[in-house]
């Protein structure tokens, strides 16, 4: 595809630099490696491995030292000391619960930074669909545009003075401010366009941007049974529900076992002078009850967590199976707009179009007959152009929703 001019995506005449096509895929891999946010979602990964390392950490030994003095009737006085170390240990199936809970934080983060990833290629693609498709509309607008000022030119090169031929001169100059209006605006919606994508690529907002052309594709529509197979698999938003169920069962039976506290145990040595020299070894173990305190708060708060979890999943689903029916019908009714057009009327309003200029030019067709050729020409393909888009909306929704192109499996990356 040739590139762009600056008239497209600057609104001004003037050379045009080479500027070389590229893809959606490949703006998309540029927003991913420059977008900031992602080092939070790194930095969250990152944190979320530490804590998987302090889980699996053994406590530091405590050591303990005592010193005074005895007093005994006969014996006089003496020193007293005492010396203790201890290690904390910590049920082996305590252990594997509290690592279980920081893997699960870990593939949270994980799941957060694909999440992210997926729907900022998600948000490039649907801009880059967007710009492709307003400008194939101003392509039209400017061929009509074209033609109808070339027939101005002639007209004023014949003026003979007569009053029929100076109407049909300003129908025509009308209808050429109308095109130029309309090529205004669409200039300025694709500048905004360009912008936004060049930001969302790390690109400077005056940068060039040109678009393949056959980046816009409508994959025909699979069964809801499909799709909803498809996102059960794929869609972000359920993943994190799962992970997050599973961490609060886990941590209601973390809850459970801490119920009996760590165990510690170590070496001591003691000794006395007072009097007579005394010396004492030995070992000490210590573990707490639950006679009183038996974590039942924290085991009722995790429970009702996990209740919580539940039910945020089942409504997930359910707000999952609802946006996707709304999301496939909108898209399949597009569709059945579209296929109405596979015989390419585009290219049959095109030709009818230029036949009617051509037997303008040649007095066979009257200026009324020919200005409202023109605007059906630009209004066929504006009802074209505007289906494509709703279409192409509707596609990125049903995509955002999966996690992922219609047919991917496992999610975006």
């Amino acid at each position: 595809m040739k590139p762009l001019c600056s008239l497209l995506f600057f609104g001004v005449l003037g050379s045009c630099p080479i500027v070389h096509a590229v893809t959606p895929s490949a703006l998309g891999d540029e927003a991913v490696a420059a977008n900031p946010e992602i080092n939070f979602y790194a930095a969250e990964i990152a944190a979320a491995r530490a804590g998987r390392k302090t889980a699996g950490q053994i406590a530091n030994p405590n050591l303990s030292v005592e010193a005074g003095r005895m007093t005994t009737g006969e014996s006089g006085d003496g020193p007293v000391w005492r010396a203790q170390i201890s290690q904390t240990f910590d049920f082996p199936a305590r252990v594997a619960l509290r690592k279980a809970v920081a893997d699960r934080d870990i593939a949270l983060a994980d799941l957060g930074l694909v999440q992210f990833k997926s729907l900022l290629r998600n948000e490039v693609r649907a801009r880059a669909g967007e710009l492709i498709l307003l400008r194939k509309k101003m392509e039209a607008v400017k061929s009509v545009r074209s033609r109808l000022a070339d027939v101005v030119g002639v007209l004023v090169q014949r003026d003979t003075g007569n009053v029929s031929a100076k109407l049909e001169r300003r129908i025509l100059e009308s209808s050429v401010l109308t095109m130029d209006r309309e090529i205004s605006n669409a200039l300025t919606d694709a500048e905004a366009m360009r912008v936004d994508l060049n930001a969302l690529c790390g690109r400077a907002p005056s940068a060039l941007l040109d678009i393949e052309d056959d980046a816009v594709a409508f994959p025909s529509i699979p069964s809801l049974e499909t799709l909803k197979s498809q996102a059960a698999e794929t869609n972000f938003d359920l993943q994190q529900k799962r992970v997050e169920l599973a961490r609060q069962g886990l941590k209601i039976d973390l809850s459970k076992a801490d119920r009996w506290g760590s165990v510690s145990f170590g070496p001591y040595l003691g000794g006395q002078k007072a009097g007579d020299s005394e010396k004492e070894v030995g070992i000490v173990f210590s573990i707490p009850l639950p006679l009183w305190d038996k974590n039942k708060g924290a085991i009722d708060e995790a429970a009702a967590r996990a209740e919580q979890g539940q039910a945020l999943l089942n409504a997930t689903l359910r707000d999952l199976e609802r946006d996707l029916t709304k999301a496939r019908d909108a898209y399949a009714r597009e569709l059945d707009t579209l296929d109405l057009w596979k015989n390419d009327p585009e290219a049959a309003f095109k030709e009818a179009a230029e036949e009617a200029d051509r037997h303008y030019r040649l007095g066979a067709v009257p200026v009324t007959t020919y200005v409202e050729m023109q605007r059906q020409y630009l209004a066929a393909i504006d009802a074209l152009v505007e289906t494509r888009q709703h279409a192409w909306e509707h596609l990125m929704v049903l995509e955002r929703l999966l996690g992922g192109k219609l047919g991917a499996k496992g999610g975006a990356k």
